[in-house]
């Protein structure tokens, strides 16, 4: 009876071991999923972190504007690590810090000897770079090599040499920023790498006139709410004018027979009859335009001007 008992309690002894080493696998099973968490958790956190400190280093950066160029360098080194609102940040304040201290830089470049030796360096095709390796004066070198390493790049008209933003550099930064911000650049690109203006006389067709209208307008009605949506109305009202005034010395109607510039009229036919002035505010205005021009024979009148005026309110 006694073996029996003793069997019996070595029996159980097995089953509460094997049940307890059961229970135990089970916690471990069940524990490893929440070490994992954690883990995943900590990663998120240093991840956080690591990005924080990249965008506030970066705006440390930019309250000096002798750091701008670094600030600029920095940013395209780093923007890859931000999330897509700190990346939009970083390149809207980069923007805001390069027009700042355009006028400033500017001022540099308008010193008569600057000027002078600009005439003389600066051939058809030319940038920063190339007159960086042309010129064999330092102080040219020096200046030259700041201006584009802040994010600028130089343009002429009217006989003077001066710097814009270099707007086609953001296109680095461009897969990392929110959606509207990446639409922005694209259209600041197409403005600097191909001007829709020189010396008053439009330098692009009348066909690109409206597909830019037409860009800015989706822009708008994209995001009404986005950071640089003023920038672009601006924009776009610009290109609203130029599409039935066109510019000083290309204007949409002869300074003396007051007839229309036959081009420009079936440039703006063509895109009427290709889109939807029902969901288009610029065709429709377009629409309107050419409806009343035709009313008056292709001619400016008191009409027409009234028209164009009250569609550019």
């Amino acid at each position: 009876m006694k073996k029996t008992v003793t069997a019996a309690t070595a029996a159980a002894l097995m089953i509460a071991l094997t049940l307890q080493t059961g229970a135990g696998a089970v916690h471990a099973a069940t524990a490893q999923p929440a070490a994992t968490k954690s883990a995943v958790s900590a990663d998120v956190s240093a991840k956080t972190k690591h990005a924080n400190a990249i965008y506030n280093h970066m705006m440390e950066l930019l309250k000096k504007p002798a750091k701008q160029a670094e600030a600029l360098a920095y940013m395209e080194k780093n923007m890859y690590q931000v999330t897509p609102y700190q990346a939009m940040l970083m390149a809207l304040k980069m923007e805001n810090a390069e027009n700042a201290n355009l006028e400033a830089w500017n001022q540099k470049f308008y010193k008569d000897n600057v000027q002078r030796s600009l005439m003389k360096l600066m051939k058809q095709g030319d940038d920063l770079t190339s007159l960086i390796n042309k010129t064999s004066d330092k102080n040219l070198k020096t200046l030259f090599k700041g201006a584009r390493d802040s994010g600028y790049r130089l343009e002429t008209a009217e006989g003077m040499f001066y710097l814009v933003l270099d707007y086609p550099r953001f296109q680095k930064v461009r897969p990392y920023v929110t959606n509207d911000i990446k639409s922005y650049i694209d259209i600041m690109t197409a403005e600097t790498k191909n001007r829709f203006a020189n010396d008053a006389a439009l330098s692009i067709s009348w066909q690109e006139v409206i597909k830019r209208a037409q860009t800015q307008e989706a822009f708008v009605k994209s995001y009404p709410k986005s950071n640089r949506v003023t920038q672009v109305k601006a924009l776009y009202q610009l290109y609203l004018s130029i599409s039935m005034n066109g510019l000083n010395n290309t204007p949409m109607f002869d300074y003396d027979s007051k007839k229309i510039d036959p081009k420009a009229k079936a440039a703006l036919e063509a895109a009427v009859s290709k889109g939807n002035p029902a969901t288009s505010g610029y065709l429709k205005r377009i629409k309107g335009f050419l409806d009343v021009v035709n009313k008056n024979k292709d001619t400016l009148t008191p009409e027409v001007r009234n028209y164009i005026n009250s569609a550019l309110k």
